[in-house]
Formats: structure tokens, sequence, C-alpha cells
């Protein structure tokens, strides 16, 4: 005698709605026609404390590994006693491609990646922005024969419209969520303040502890004057 199989009608209730749920979202989500919106003033400050930025030009290799919609801003800051940094911004363009984990192109670069940890910094105006912080270490020769480990410290995050995150997932998830319930798309940047600890290097050359405060000290000062969502109202750029 064959037994009759029966479907609890719940379950076919919860495929239906889930089925209901995915041709929504496929629908919703597809690319909205509106211009996608940037959260980034792509003009870095001249000074910043005591620190001098000089316009630095983007490397042959990055301008070929990226679409040639993508935007640039770098500089070198230097102050009197001859202490130095890095803060660049690429802000990306059409392609998805423009903005990537910099996890993946660093050990390409000769850097081996020792830590990562998200890390608090208090901005100028009160408010508190989370980093990714990376140490980072390569091996450098520092005279014929010899060759000595160099430390770096790399502190990034993403900045969409109104929003930031030093998340890649954080990045892509937002992404997707505003384009299919606020009908926002992003054009998100990567911001990266780095510099080396040049301890044991240079005379009279910043501690590792003393590198770190420089690079949270500047990302404190200078994020209110180039990330729109933190800078005063009456500061921004007219659109």
């Amino acid at each position: 005698m064959t037994r009759a199989f029966h479907i609890p009608w719940w379950r076919t209730g919860v495929v239906v709605a889930l089925s209901a749920l995915t041709i929504w979202l496929c629908r919703e989500s597809a690319p909205p026609n509106i211009a996608p919106e940037s959260g980034v003033v792509m003009d870095l400050p001249t000074l910043v404390g005591e620190y001098w930025g000089t316009s630095e030009p983007v490397s042959p290799s990055e301008l070929a590994l990226l679409p040639a919609d993508t935007e640039f801003e770098k500089r070198i800051y230097q102050d009197l006693s001859g202490n130095s940094l890095t803060a660049q911004v690429v802000l990306s363009g059409g392609e998805k491609r423009s903005i990537h984990r910099p996890e993946v192109c660093l050990p390409g670069q000769g850097w081996s990646i020792q830590a990562g940890e998200v890390v608090p910094v208090t901005l100028a105006n009160g408010r508190t922005l989370d980093v990714m912080k990376l140490t980072l270490n390569r091996e450098i020769e520092t005279a014929p024969g010899q060759r000595k480990n160099l430390r770096s410290y790399f502190l990034y995050w993403f900045v969409g419209k109104d929003t930031s995150t030093p998340y890649h997932w954080v990045r892509l998830a937002k992404t997707n969520w505003d384009m299919v319930t606020k009908k926002l798309q992003h054009r998100w940047a990567y911001v990266v303040v780095s510099a080396p600890v040049l301890e044991g290097f240079k005379p009279g050359a910043k501690t590792d502890q003393q590198t770190l405060d420089m690079l949270k000290d500047f990302i404190r000062q200078s994020v209110p004057k180039f990330q729109l969502s933190e800078m005063p109202q009456d500061e921004r750029p007219q659109s």
C-alpha cells in the first residue's frame, strides 16, 4: 500500500513568500537611474597642524591596474622636524573594481601583514571614526650585505555618501541595501594614512607608539576638512 506524502501548508507558504521576496529584490535592486553620490571632497588640505602637504603623482602601476575614471588625491606631509606621512584618497568610478581591500595588494608590494584591528579615532569635531589599522613589516637593505626589518602602520577606511566603515564586507552590504531601500548609489572612496616606523633607521625618529599617535592625530585634524559627513554644514561645497 502506497502512503501519500503531504507537504505541510506552512512550508508551501514559506516557499511562495521567499520566491516573491526574491523576485521583488531582483527587480528593485536593478541599478537605479541616478548618478552615484560621493562622500568626499577630492582635495586634501595643504596644511594639517604642523604638517605641510605636497601633491604626489600616482604611480604608473596604480594607474594601470584601475579603471580610467578612477580619481586620485595623494599628498606627502612633512613637518619642520622631518617627520613625514602619506595620505591618499581613491574615488571609484563606474566600475566597482576601483575599490578593494588593501590586504589584497599589499603583499604584492613586498609588505607582510602582521596584524589588523579596528581602532577608534576621536575627530576634531568630537565625533568618532573607526579605521582599520594594519601593522606591516618588510625587510629592506640598509647597507651592502645588511638587511633590517622595517615596520609601518597603514590606517584605512571606506567613505560613502554620509557614511563610512573600516570593513569591506559592510561596504558591500550597505551598497546593496541602500540601493534597494533608498535608491542611493554610493560612489565609494578609499582613504589611507600611512607611515613607516623609523626609530633605529634615522636619528631622533619617532618610536612605534609615536608614529601611530602621529597618524591618528593627522586623521583627527584632517578628516573634517575633506569627508563630507564630518564637515560643518556651512563648509560643505554647494551641489
